[in-house]
């Protein structure tokens, strides 16, 4: 693997039967010691199988993994945070859902999606991947508003560093964010690895505007 600003990897559940427990690292090795049933989950499996694919420079990476499948996200050149999340699109009630995490404009926003699933889980996977850009919590999903005031869009906020952020759907229900500093010159379609049969998935990622009143 060749040394670039950053690598995304992406697995579909059925990498499980590639995972090794005997490359594990240190620290998860003293995870699965203290915590032995781990072993048994595919989302362990197939997410430990994606760091197990990094080569050595790649020291600061996020993961997610969803139902089995994974993703992350990895760099060599920087000490500035990034954020990867994965969600499976499925049928909730989601402006009940958007009252918890949104802002008052994104939920007016979202009632005005014809798509109203794909506009929900943009939100939430581009708000999870904040989340991980600035090691917060969920209960900081207010924190990034994605829709400002008087916008009709997604916007991405300011950030220090400044990001650049992007989505992809894949296999139609699988939503995928990521978020790395804008001094990467790569673009995570250049970046991007796939495994199992998400190899044979057609995706482009989407690139987000800047909010261009920051």
């Amino acid at each position: 693997m060749m040394n670039i600003d950053c690598v995304i990897l992406l697995a579909s559940a059925d990498v499980c039967g590639l995972y090794s427990n005997q490359k594990l690292d240190n620290t998860d090795r003293k995870r699965l010691h203290q915590h032995p049933e781990l072993e048994q989950r595919t989302d362990w499996q197939s997410s430990r199988f994606l760091k197990q694919q990094l080569a050595d420079p790649y020291s600061i990476y996020s993961l997610t993994h969803k139902k089995g499948h994974a993703g992350l996200i990895a760099t060599s050149t920087t000490q500035d945070a990034i954020g990867i999340d994965i969600e499976y699109a499925q049928k909730r009630n989601f402006l009940e859902l958007a009252q918890l995490f949104c802002t008052e404009n994104e939920q007016a926003w979202l009632v005005q999606q014809a798509d109203l699933s794909t506009a929900f889980y943009q939100l939430w996977t581009l708000k999870e991947a904040f989340i991980k850009v600035s090691r917060g919590q969920l209960a900081d999903m207010h924190r990034w508003c994605l829709v400002p005031q008087g916008y009709n869009a997604i916007h991405i906020p300011a950030h220090n560093p400044p990001v650049k952020a992007y989505s992809c759907v894949i296999d139609k229900n699988w939503h995928i964010s990521v978020i790395y500093p804008s001094s990467f010159s790569i673009s995570p379609q250049c970046c991007t690895s796939v495994f199992g049969h998400w190899q044979n998935c057609q995706f482009n990622w989407h690139q987000w505007p800047i909010n261009p009143d920051v």
